[in-house]
């Protein structure tokens, strides 16, 4: 009888086995959840703080909005009634309110409050204190670049009889070039100042550039036309461009 080999009897169940997948899986998600646990343990109540703090920031800005909303329409109506006032004689009820608007209104009504108070000075008669005003408009540099401008020419002729030419053509130099809205004004009396300096030749190209720019009133270009005409200039010169093209109607 041949010997008995006594592996032959062991059981087939510990023969090798490829691993089990859906084993391999449940232990990758169990591994995973520990480490999302860990992870909220860790860093969970500041996520839950970040949240509240960007909540209440949003919430903090829309109240800010719809107050400062508010706020504005409110100043506008009590500054379109001073200004009704000041019209009709009731300056002594319209200045108080003028007066506090100019101080702290609301962004933009502060500003037109403070012109609406150089005008007031002007028709009170005190320019010099008009000329204060504008020129601190003028030069803040946090108001919007056209008010600024605007606030800046309306200084300027207020007290040009006053200022050298010099200054005012040093004041006007950023006005006084085409395309710029204050353009007719400021190129105006920049070119009578320099007349006056007796730069004539610096003048005429400007009084030139004036009367043949066909957007400012028309006024004003017979205005600087007269005075062209005056200093030698070629009347055919000061037509437009498309009346020298022979294109206008």
């Amino acid at each position: 009888m041949p010997p008995i080999e006594y592996w032959s009897f062991l059981p087939l169940a510990v023969t090798p086995r490829e691993p089990d997948e859906a084993f391999l899986r449940e232990v990758d998600e169990g591994v995973r959840r520990d480490q999302v646990a860990s992870l909220w343990q860790r860093f969970g109540k500041l996520g839950i703080a970040l949240v509240i703090v960007l909540l209440g920031a949003l919430a903090f800005y829309l109240w800010r909005r719809d107050n400062q909303a508010a706020a504005a329409g409110v100043a506008g109506e009590q500054l379109s009634q001073a200004m009704t006032q000041l019209e009709v004689g009731e300056g002594a009820k319209a200045r108080p309110v003028i007066d506090r608007l100019a101080e702290d209104g609301p962004a933009g009504y502060g500003t037109v409050a403070k012109l609406v108070q150089a005008s007031d000075a002007i028709g009170g008669g005190d320019s010099a204190k008009a000329v204060k005003m504008l020129d601190a408009i003028a030069a803040d540099t946090g108001q919007p670049q056209p008010v600024r401008d605007a606030a800046l020419l309306k200084s300027v002729r207020l007290s040009y009889d006053t200022l050298p030419p010099a200054t005012v053509i040093a004041r006007l130099k950023p006005l006084a070039v085409p395309g710029n809205a204050w353009f007719g004004l400021a190129g105006e009396m920049t070119a009578l100042a320099q007349l006056k300096a007796g730069q004539n030749a610096a003048a005429r190209p400007l009084l030139i550039a004036i009367t043949r720019d066909e957007t400012l009133p028309p006024s004003l270009r017979s205005r600087t036309a007269q005075l062209a005409v005056a200093e030698g200039v070629d009347p055919a010169q000061l037509q437009s461009p498309a009346v020298l093209s022979g294109t206008a109607k």
